[in-house]
């Protein structure tokens, strides 16, 4: 695996050279699209790079909210809640997803012009288990962990829009026969969205929030989405 940070990850990832390089493009969306409220900034680098025509549809790029190098998004994020949808976003779009060791607890850090060490802290584990900045975070992870790994669709599946808004994104991974839908919700409050499936069905089991079943009529999905969370319908 090799860090690239600019131009075109095709010239490093291939059967010769590199199994995976940092997907530095999609680094920066994952955090501004919630900063910004413009989830069409991460959708267009989805698009451009994992869509029908995208450049590296068939390349396992590494996904990542924050590194040795970057600010923790912890420090990042306006509002601490968006972590949660973040991470959910991070988890099911293509891409081998990966933590940054201590941001599983939502620890902060930043950089400065000449010293970067806070982002490279000791960490004691059993303080920060008993202190987490993020309690619920941790269980989180491993939820979503969980559920990536249990879904094929999620960890090699292709990736097409559904519908995107300011605070809002739904997307399709399809694989083997084995569509999933994940719609994220960046905002503070509940959201009703709708859309039309790809593909026939009768109903879906939100395999994030305890096997909810959703049903559909005349192919048409009709969702309400928590606030600052998403639905993994499949």
């Amino acid at each position: 695996m090799g860090e690239v940070v600019h131009g075109d990850y095709r010239n490093w990832v291939s059967p010769t050279r590199l199994d995976s390089v940092t997907n530095y493009e999609c680094y920066k969306g994952l955090y501004s699209s919630f900063v910004d409220k413009n989830f069409f900034e991460i959708a267009y680098s989805f698009n451009r790079q994992f869509g029908p025509d995208g450049m590296y549809r068939n390349l396992p790029l590494y996904a990542f909210a924050d590194n040795h190098d970057v600010n923790r998004v912890a420090s990042l994020l306006t509002q601490p809640a968006h972590l949660f949808p973040l991470y959910c976003l991070l988890f099911t779009m293509p891409g081998v997803p990966s933590i940054y060791y201590g941001s599983e607890f939502g620890l902060t850090g930043k950089r400065t012009q000449n010293d970067d060490s806070a982002l490279r802290p000791c960490l004691d584990l059993a303080a920060l288990q008993q202190n987490c900045p993020q309690p619920h975070l941790p269980a989180t992870l491993a939820r979503l962990a969980a559920l990536r790994q249990s879904l094929p669709a999620l960890k090699l599946g292709d990736y097409q829009q559904v519908w995107v808004n300011h605070e809002q994104l739904i997307f399709a991974r399809s694989f083997l026969g084995q569509t999933v839908y994940v719609a994220i919700n960046a905002a503070e409050q509940p959201v009703e969205v709708q859309f039309d499936l790809f593909q026939p069905a009768d109903s879906f089991q939100d395999r994030l929030n305890g096997g909810e079943q959703i049903s559909i009529q005349n192919n048409h999905c009709r969702i309400t989405l928590p606030p600052c969370w998403a639905r993994v319908l499949v």
